[in-house]
């Protein structure tokens, strides 16, 4: 028989068996639904803290996906995805979960029933046969759970889909949402200030006005938000806190040196000095001198007047840095990539604090006050003179803790002794469970600062405060800024001189070494012959 048949046949054998082998691999994981997820933060995956939640499912709960078909891009590709996401929820519920993929341009009553429930169409712009159009189309999700319904009105893309997915499906089956408060009185920003953040906060949480001055704080109040209190407040107000806290309430605190005044343009009011003693002694919080400016800085529209003209530009306004140094010992940073912080100030570490946030080592310390925070002066005059280095800007502590007060005010002990007055808890001189959170920023929560990345900071670090940590990690999944290392002049000179000379010099070695192979291989070859 001639070999190189027999070779022949058995390559062709070989080909046939490993095709073979890849069909059944296909199909075995086709029928397993097993997947290879390769990203980065497996989008494609889900996540340990979505099992726990579909683990405590105790009803079924069914999920219908309305999709229409022949989508352009980017929402043709999102249909299989939600397809492969639904099937892992439906593997993982272990019976308790169910879903439809639904095409609700072939039925007009469901197209109806979408309307009903306030979902969009999706609008997207293509352009066919050399003619641009609109196409619409539904790209929607919608959670039905006993009586209760949940939508998610446009997947947008495969990034945070999971993380919405699982917070409805957590909101549906809850026992009811945990209630925060928003503390009023003494420069506090209240709740009515901060609309952005309370509707980014009513998604998970009942979100409340709460008066210390008043009233004690409500013990169905898990965690307090204290943002930019900058006058030394009265003793009920600080008992009320204290207590709080004594029984386990987190409080998440915003304070600093400065407060921005965006009435008068760039400009800031100084906190009155009392309040740091108050944070000081009820708290633990000590603030350090300064304002903390960084060129990683975030940008701003500035305004400018020439005559009768007025111009608009973006400036890197080094007074809001851009924070990409985050401690990784505590689940309210471990993922987080960024955050925006206006105004910020340094702060100290207390001991058993876990340090949460740094400005970068291109930042410095304004001394002060008065503070100069004018946008327009040159970034390199600003820093000239100025030490560089990080500086703390957040911190969280949990543990055992003491009171500030010895017992209750003599002031309250007669006022909860009359009827017509609410009547005061008893009194709590320690606790073990306390949670506390302080950003050095007083004015982090305010609409014109509030942003994406902020709204993740925030919910981390009350889910921390309330101990319920479950959707921590879903939050930050997609990385979504990939910032470059800021370079000093010597090292910018020494790229730009390789890069310049540097690599023609190797492309000419590399030339060198070519023509030397060559040439020896023309002398050996007349040798050989």
């Amino acid at each position: 028989m001639d070999r190189r048949w027999m070779i022949r046949r058995a390559a062709w054998w070989r080909l046939l068996g490993i095709s073979m082998a890849c069909v059944l691999v296909f199909v075995a994981g086709y029928v397993t639904h097993v997947r290879w997820d390769w990203t980065e933060d497996q989008v494609y995956s889900l996540s340990d803290s979505t099992r726990n939640v579909l683990q405590t499912l105790d009803e079924p709960i069914l999920i219908r996906a309305y999709v229409s078909e022949g989508m352009p891009q980017p929402y043709g590709r999102l249909r299989q995805f939600l397809v492969d996401m639904l099937l892992a929820y439906h593997d993982a519920g272990h019976g308790n979960v169910d879903f439809e993929m639904v095409n609700p341009d072939a039925n007009s009553t469901v197209a109806a029933s979408l309307q009903a429930l306030n979902i969009p169409k999706v609008q997207v712009r293509v352009v066919e046969d050399d003619r641009a159009q609109i196409k619409q189309g539904y790209m929607a999700v919608v959670l039905e759970y006993l009586d209760h319904k949940e939508t998610i009105p446009v997947v947008q893309s495969e990034s945070g889909f999971e993380y919405l997915l699982t917070r409805k499906i957590k909101k549906l089956t809850g026992a009811g949402r945990h209630k925060i408060g928003v503390a009023n009185g003494y420069g506090a920003f209240g709740l009515d200030q901060l609309q952005r953040f309370a509707g980014v906060m009513t998604e998970d949480y009942e979100v409340v006005s709460v008066d210390p001055e008043a009233e004690p704080i409500a013990t169905d109040i898990v965690a307090l938000i204290v943002a930019g209190v900058d006058k030394k407040p009265s003793e009920t107000w600080r008992y009320h806190v204290d207590q709080f806290r004594m029984r386990g309430g987190g409080v998440l605190l915003f304070t600093g040196n400065a407060k921005p005044n965006l009435t008068a343009g760039f400009a800031v009011s100084m906190m009155d000095p009392y309040t740091s003693q108050w944070l000081a002694k009820d708290l633990g919080v000590h603030i350090e001198p300064g304002l903390v400016m960084d060129q990683k800085a975030t940008r701003v529209t500035v305004n400018r007047q020439q005559g009768i003209y007025t111009f608009s530009s973006q400036v890197d306004y080094p007074f809001v840095p851009r924070i990409v140094s985050m401690g990784q010992d505590s689940p309210v940073t471990q993922e987080l990539e960024a955050v925006s912080m206006p105004f910020p100030s340094p702060l100290a570490l207390p001991a058993g604090a876990v340090p949460l946030m740094y400005s970068s080592d291109w930042s410095a310390v304004q001394g002060g006050p008065p503070f100069d925070v004018n946008p327009l002066m040159n970034m390199q005059q600003r820093f000239a003179g100025l030490q560089m280095r990080p500086s703390l800007l957040a911190w969280s502590k949990a543990g055992t803790v003491s009171s500030a007060f010895t017992a209750m005010p003599e002031s309250l002990q007669s006022a909860s002794a009359e009827e017509s007055k609410t009547t005061e808890p008893d009194f709590m001189a320690r606790t073990d469970v306390s949670s506390l959170v302080v950003v050095g920023a007083p004015a982090m929560l305010n609409d014109d600062f509030f942003d994406g990345s902020t709204a993740v900071f925030v919910l981390n670090a009350i889910d921390w405060l309330v101990h319920d940590e479950g959707l921590i990690s879903l939050r930050s999944r997609g990385v979504s800024e990939r910032p470059l290392e800021q370079m000093d002049a010597s090292e910018r000179e020494m790229y730009k001189f390789f890069w310049t000379f540097g690599l023609a010099l190797l492309v000419v070695l590399a030339g060198v070494a070519r023509w030397r192979l060559l040439r020896r291989r023309s002398r050996r070859i007349p040798a050989l012959a």
